[in-house]
């Protein structure tokens, strides 16, 4: 920063412009604050597509975004269909949900898009701009911005993710499993994919295929880290030879070349072991990160950042900071008992070293 430059003051500094970030930063700025919301990507990489449950679609409409639902940012996905804890397909048809059908979201258009949302309601976007915060003695941060700006913010916003660290805060995560996310995109111009997404279990972990709004495909192996190949050939073979192991899956990518490139993401769950302090706030991943298979990470995200944006409103940050550590501890211990459940439910492969290591967990 240049002597003599003056800094621009901010009563929110949010760090990070996902769902989390974004929506809290749309709503603060509705609500009258200044919000500077700093996120380091310009949306320029692909990013996992995945599907949404119903209730996503009220939480949209809420905050007045449910053209979000639509192509190109959603396409409807009406049915869940998994094989799981038996060979015969199991399917949860979304036709009773008061709120209608599943989502499958392109995420890049859909993060992008609440991002600007934000902006328009006169949040100041930074892209492509880091955020690194510095604690005063007095209250408050010093908001360190790529390229050498600073400005001061009353409450910094931590809302980097599941792989995010605290730029700077005294923030500290606790990982409740190894899980990592190996994916491949799909194209077949002839044809549409299936609209359900479907989900399977294979000995070294599980696939899930959501068709995207683009009108391509993601199936991403779900499985343990430890398991991964390092090299890049040999894990495309291994990836290939899960995809094989699979029925469903494999019958609605028939027909589409074989991928060439895997991409590898952080699916650890995982919690903030310290989710406040002087002045901050951790929300969405960043605060409580699901296991994939729960299916509920964009909506947990979009809703905390609604509850942390109210509480804050009505009670102050101290009180808002909390009860949202108070909800952190619940929704753990409810998470580690609905997760147990879920993954003790596949007996077929008990034997294989990924449903061991997750039945000790």
């Amino acid at each position: 920063m240049k002597p003599g430059a003056v800094m621009t003051d901010y009563d929110f500094a949010v760090a990070g412009a996902g769902p989390a970030g974004s929506v809290f930063a749309l709503l603060a700025a509705r609500a009258g604050y200044r919000v500077l919301l700093a996120e380091r990507s310009h949306f320029e990489k692909a990013r996992f597509g995945e599907t949404a449950p119903p209730e996503l679609r009220a939480a949209l409409t809420r905050i007045g975004l449910d053209h979000l639902t639509r192509p190109p940012y959603g396409r409807d996905a009406a049915e869940l269909v998994s094989v799981w804890g038996g060979d015969q397909p199991l399917s949860r048809n979304y036709i009773l949900s008061p709120y209608g059908s599943a989502l499958h979201l392109d995420r890049q258009r859909f993060d992008e898009a609440l991002a600007f949302a934000a902006r328009d309601a006169g949040a100041d976007l930074r892209l492509g701009c880091g955020a690194h915060f510095v604690q005063q003695p007095d209250g408050g941060h010093i908001v360190r911005l790529h390229g050498g700006a600073n400005a001061r913010a009353s409450i910094a916003i931590l809302a980097t993710g599941r792989s995010g660290g605290g730029v700077g805060l005294p923030y500290a995560r606790c990982h409740l499993d190894s899980q990592i996310g190996v994916a491949a995109h799909f194209d077949s111009p002839a044809r549409e994919f299936d609209s359900r997404t479907l989900v399977e279990a294979v000995p070294s972990g599980w696939l899930y295929l959501s068709a995207l709004p683009s009108g391509s495909a993601v199936a991403i192996l779900v499985t343990s880290a430890s398991l991964v190949p390092r090299d890049r050939i040999p894990r495309l073979r291994w990836w290939l030879e899960a995809l094989a192991q699979t029925r469903l899956i494999r019958a609605a990518l028939h027909g589409c070349r074989l991928p060439e490139m895997l991409s590898v993401c952080d699916a650890r769950a995982s919690c903030a072991n310290r989710g406040s302090g002087k002045s901050w706030l951790a929300i969405g991943d960043a605060r409580i990160a699901p296991d994939p298979l729960s299916g509920q990470g964009i909506h947990w995200a979009i809703d905390d950042a609604c509850s942390a944006i109210e509480l804050v409103k009505s009670s102050g940050w101290r009180e808002a900071a909390d009860r949202m550590n108070a909800r952190t501890a619940r929704e753990v211990e409810q998470y580690r008992a609905d997760r147990q459940l879920a993954y003790s439910r596949e007996w077929r492969f008990h034997s294989h070293r990924y449903w061991t290591m997750q039945a000790a967990q």
